[in-house]
């Protein structure tokens, strides 16, 4: 999706520096205004590269973390899974020590990503097991969906059906490791397609390092041929709304 302008491609609105995308696929006022603003003198997970290796949380969250957690999940809307993604973006709520309920803990793990895994078969470690396959699962389900995968693995979503060349916003965006084992072993990334451009992909999903340097339920440009990621495909989320898993 490109901004026009005059009937012209307005080539401004896809500049990757300032990222001054139209503001359907920029944070709202409102959202932006909500976005937790965590402490930045540490990182969640050391690794730049998304979506592994990793470190993070490994401790039992405190009794009233999980029952913020339970609440936060609970008010997630249910329009759709882009819906349900957009409110996870925005969860401004912070633990004890200023972290994001919507991004990876430094020490103990984040209930609200552990949730997640709910609806996959994978037991999770902490905040340390990959978890954008796990939050779109949690997003589809809560929405309605039943054409999730309930794996943890990115790369089960390769296979879904609705693949199309002409992706819609909300719809979902796959991704491989360029590394042949790896993508063997079905690593990668997987969230929801917002707007392209020629070399890149804005991609709104959990498990992806935001500006403040944490993994997060957020938005950004990832390339289309980058050093670690590659993209793999697209699929139209419609097709699983009433496709059994």
């Amino acid at each position: 999706m490109m901004a026009m302008a005059g009937g012209r491609i307005d080539r401004r609105a896809l500049m990757f520096g300032a990222l001054a995308v139209p503001t359907l696929f920029s944070a709202s006022a409102a959202c932006a205004a909500a976005i937790a603003r965590p402490k930045e003198n540490y990182h969640d997970f050391e690794s730049a590269r998304l979506p592994f290796p990793m470190v993070g949380g490994t401790r039992v969250p405190l009794a009233n973390e999980a029952t913020r957690a339970g609440k936060i999940l609970s008010a997630s809307p249910k329009a759709s899974p882009l819906a349900v993604m957009r409110y996870l973006e925005c969860v401004k709520a912070l633990n004890k020590d200023g972290e994001a309920y919507n991004g990876g803990w430094k020490t103990r793990w984040n209930p609200v990503i552990v949730a997640f895994f709910e609806q996959t078969s994978t037991t999770p470690e902490g905040d340390t097991t990959s978890w954008c396959a796990a939050s779109l699962n949690w997003a589809l389900a809560h929405a309605g969906y039943r054409g999730g995968t309930a794996s943890a693995s990115s790369g089960s979503f390769r296979n879904v059906p609705g693949r199309t060349r002409r992706p819609r916003p909300g719809d979902i965006v796959v991704f491989g490791l360029t590394d042949p084992k790896g993508f063997a072993a079905g690593r990668g990334h997987v969230g929801l397609f917002l707007a392209q451009r020629h070399d890149a992909v804005l991609v709104l999903g959990g498990n992806q390092k935001n500006r403040f340097g944490h993994h997060a339920v957020c938005r950004k440009w990832l390339a289309k041929n980058g050093e670690d990621l590659k993209l793999h495909s697209f699929h139209a989320v419609h097709a699983l709304k009433q496709q059994a898993a």
